[in-house]
């Protein structure tokens, strides 16, 4: 037999039982479109964290007070102004661009009939430079308004809508702070998902204020550094990490009494989870495929049996075991590949659909749908390969005679 002949009667064979070719399919299709929509959906989360973290910028580290999350938030009292001047005045911290303290309250706010609790950010002049949120009317802090301690504030786009309205002028306007009036000198806004939720949703005063009027006291909540190379940025947070340390007088074996921590960490630290998440789903899917490829051989051991007159007849017409072999064989490969390209379109399909939901890009692995034909042309050869051996083995004249 001819291997056009011995395909189109793999194909014939296929189409006789479309109903239970098509249940046989299904592992390898859900298996299949699993592996194709879960990678999908794994790389674009990382493709638009990688995207939000590169606008708001990489080229930063941040350092918190305390040496876990539980002491920052309860007040820890580890990073100070003497930190700041540390730091600032160090010579040997050459990489470093800008510097920017913050102190952080959450304080009553009101204006025009409204009020809210709203955090409130103690900032420099600096904080432009590298939080770098867009300034769409009046202006940012300046240098003459945190020397002189003013009481003004630029509000995030979010909190301005909700005390003076959409598309409203409101530079020169008042709003009340802590029963203290400022003067609003500017608005500012963020499109970036991460950055833009607390941008958009907190107000700016000058750090002295803060410091002085709210707070009560001299401490940081962050100190924010920018840096000249981002190549160099971990050596820089060597530097500052081993200056603190020093000054805080932390020995050897004592943990940090702050947090140290960049943009790349943060994207470092997305990256891992998201791949172990993507294998372990993976590999959850590739048990899908094992099921399928079960199904294909019971269905295939089910066709021998069914056919033995015909592999019988075949054989007495001329038709050598090797042919038998190739016809049973390829009916396996081609379900499992037929199989592999709906699974293929399905998973294609169902991430598009998904990144729209999510606002994520739509990244499309094409090693990831070679590796998912490949797999599925491998689950056809190695589940296939038994029934067809057996169906060649059969004698001819036992097979037509069977019953």
């Amino acid at each position: 037999m001819e291997y056009k002949e011995i395909i189109q009667s793999a194909l014939q064979a296929l189409r006789t039982n479309i109903l239970r070719t098509s249940l046989t399919m299904l592992g390898i299709i859900i298996g299949i479109m699993s592996v194709i929509l879960i990678y999908s959906i794994g790389q674009g989360a990382v493709a638009f964290i990688t995207n939000e973290l590169t606008s708001f910028g990489t080229d930063y580290f941040q350092i918190n007070p305390g040496g876990s999350q539980i002491s920052t938030f309860a007040g820890s009292e580890t990073l100070t102004f003497d930190d700041l001047d540390a730091i600032r005045n160090d010579a040997s911290l050459t990489n470093i661009k800008s510097i920017a303290p913050i102190a952080m309250a959450s304080v009553p706010v009101s204006s025009n009939g409204e009020e809210d609790e709203l955090l409130t950010y103690g900032i420099t002049h600096e904080a432009l430079d590298i939080l770098r949120p867009e300034v769409i009317e009046g202006e940012f802090i300046t240098q003459e308004q945190e020397q002189s301690s003013e009481r003004v504030v630029v509000l995030g786009s979010k909190v301005s809508e909700t005390f003076f309205g959409e598309n409203s002028t409101v530079v020169g306007e008042t709003i009340k702070i802590n029963n203290r009036t400022f003067r609003v000198t500017g608005i500012v806004d963020s499109s970036s998902a991460l950055a833009g939720g607390f941008i958009n949703n907190a107000i700016y005063i000058p750090i002295n204020v803060v410091i002085n009027d709210i707070l009560g006291e001299e401490r940081l909540q962050e100190i924010d550094i920018s840096v000249y190379d981002q190549n160099s940025i971990n050596q820089t947070i060597k530097d500052v990490e081993d200056l603190l340390r020093d000054r805080h007088d932390l020995k050897e074996e004592d943990e940090n009494d702050f947090q140290i921590s960049s943009a790349k960490d943060i994207l470092s630290t997305v990256q891992t989870i998201t791949g172990l998440l993507t294998a372990m789903i993976v590999a959850i899917s590739g048990i899908s495929l094992v099921v399928g490829g079960v199904g294909v051989m019971n269905i295939m051991l089910v066709s021998v049996t069914e056919r033995t007159k015909e592999i019988g007849l075949l054989k007495a017409i001329g038709a050598k075991q090797k042919d038998i072999l190739a016809q049973f064989l390829i009916e396996a490969v081609v379900m499992t590949l037929i199989g592999g390209v709906i699974g293929i379109t399905l998973g294609t399909l169902g991430a598009f659909i998904v990144s729209l939901a999510l606002t994520i890009p739509f990244v499309l692995s094409v090693p990831a749908i070679l590796i998912a034909v490949g797999v599925s042309s491998l689950v056809g050869i190695i589940f296939g390969l038994y029934p067809a051996r057996r169906a060649s083995r059969l004698s001819p004249i036992d097979a037509l005679r069977y019953e």
